[in-house]
């Protein structure tokens, strides 16, 4: 059994830096290979098959929250999933 490895980076951003983090995660979900690091390390995950796929975002007194989350197991059946989900990008130009 391979033992646990843990990533966390927390910092404060600019929307462009943002969007290109997001198209490294979409590129490397593409290739099947995710690697993650800062000073404090790294982690490499390997997405296949069916993931777990959680969205939550709130907007509450000018505060606003996104909050993404993915999961999966190394080896995993596949399973019929749920497309019921939409997201598209706004209209608003910065």
């Amino acid at each position: 059994m391979e033992k646990e490895t843990r990533f966390k980076f927390e910092s404060t951003q600019d929307a462009d830096t943002l969007r290109r983090y997001l198209e490294a995660i979409t590129a490397g979900f593409a290739s099947g290979e995710l690697r993650l690091g800062s000073r404090e390390g790294e982690v490499v995950l390997h997405p296949a098959g069916m993931l777990g796929f959680l969205v939550e975002a709130k907007s509450m007194g000018g505060r606003m929250k996104l909050h993404l989350k993915f999961s999966w197991r190394e080896s995993s059946e596949q399973d019929d999933g749920d497309d019921a989900l939409t997201i598209a990008p706004g209209t608003q130009t910065p």
